[in-house]
């Protein structure tokens, strides 16, 4: 199953993720704590626009319904599995509730 017309440009994808995600050396750490700089900083709906070229008509539900956290960390899955861009992921629970982190790694 496709979902890219052609792949998103690494360099954009990793600038737009140091604008919401903690940096470390090795990756971009993306938590509820960066989904909530999104949301607070309105960079979802430009990045939303600039995906659009990107995706297959059919498939840009993805990016079009309504922003969750897991809608959002779909997104990411996507561009870091059509990429081979390596992450990690981490469930950590806390006060009963789960959360899932993300490490996405850069050369």
């Amino acid at each position: 199953m496709q979902i890219f017309k052609k792949p998103v440009p690494n360099l954009d994808f990793f600038i737009f993720l140091d604008t919401i995600c903690l940096r470390t050396d090795k990756y971009f750490l993306f938590d509820q704590n960066a989904f909530k700089k999104l949301v607070f900083q309105d960079s979802y709906d430009e990045f939303k626009a600039y995906l659009t070229e990107y995706y297959y008509p059919s498939k840009l539900f993805y990016i079009e319904r309504d922003l969750t956290y897991n809608s959002f960390t779909n997104i990411l899955r996507q561009i870091c599995k059509n990429n081979d861009i390596m992450f990690t992921s981490e469930v950590k629970y806390i006060n009963s509730k789960y959360n899932i982190i993300y490490y996405i790694y850069f050369d």
